[in-house]
């Protein structure tokens, strides 16, 4: 749901209050990350539940992109709203793994997981 580097978003639950982003092959920081962020301010001004980060496109992350993801949920805790991550793929999985960002964010194998446990 990427259009020249700005995120879209759905809004998903049984009370229409989780956010759900998806993030596109190359997740590698840079303009991206200003983009990721803007949009989590922006959703974090309407209070949902949780933001869901569905990870199933991604195909290559570099490290600027894990520390897009950490900034991501930095921002979103300062408004008290949860980020979660779903549908990482095996490689980006291991990534989290190698770096212990497995063990700071909550990772969900599907994004109907990550809606339930909202």
């Amino acid at each position: 749901m990427q259009d020249n580097n700005a995120y879209g978003h759905r809004i998903l639950g049984d009370d229409n209050n989780i956010a759900l982003i998806e993030l596109n092959a190359n997740v590698m920081g840079g303009h991206d990350a200003l983009a990721f962020t803007s949009k989590l301010q922006e959703l974090a001004g309407e209070a949902p539940k949780g933001v869901i980060v569905d990870l199933h496109n991604v195909a290559l992350m570099n490290s600027s992109g894990l520390g897009m993801l950490v900034s991501g949920m930095s921002t979103l805790r300062k408004h008290n709203v949860p980020m979660y991550l779903a549908a990482a793929p095996a490689k980006v999985y291991m990534l989290l793994e190698m770096t212990h960002l497995n063990k700071v964010f909550q990772i969900f194998d599907t994004v109907e997981d990550a809606i339930n446990s909202c």
